[in-house]
């Protein structure tokens, strides 16, 4: 037969294994939302950039349309640049020209 000792000792144990089971689920939880907080954050920035990139190559498009050609061929001859022929290209992205 079980004494009062033992089932104070047994009642113990199992009030410490509910108590370290009720620190692990809150653990859990705090991660979760840790996580869930950092995607959320992540995918606002992600969605901000993506706004401002559509902003600036409408932007780009504009400031193309407002120079106009006259414009540049007078840049190219101040800056003394003469146009580009027999290009042969050395890299895929042509990015690099050698003559």
């Amino acid at each position: 037969m079980n004494t009062i000792k033992e089932h104070d000792a047994v009642l113990w144990v199992n009030l410490t294994l509910i108590g370290v089971a009720f620190l692990l689920l809150f653990y859990y939880v705090m991660m979760a939302n840790s996580v869930t907080a950092k995607n959320y954050k992540v995918q606002t920035l992600q969605d901000k950039l993506g706004t401002l990139t559509e902003a600036n190559s409408l932007l780009i498009a504009k400031k193309l349309v407002l120079e106009n050609s006259a414009s540049l061929l007078e840049f190219a001859r101040s800056a003394s640049l003469v146009k580009a022929g027999n290009i042969l290209y050395i890299f895929e992205n042509k990015n690099f020209a050698q003559r």
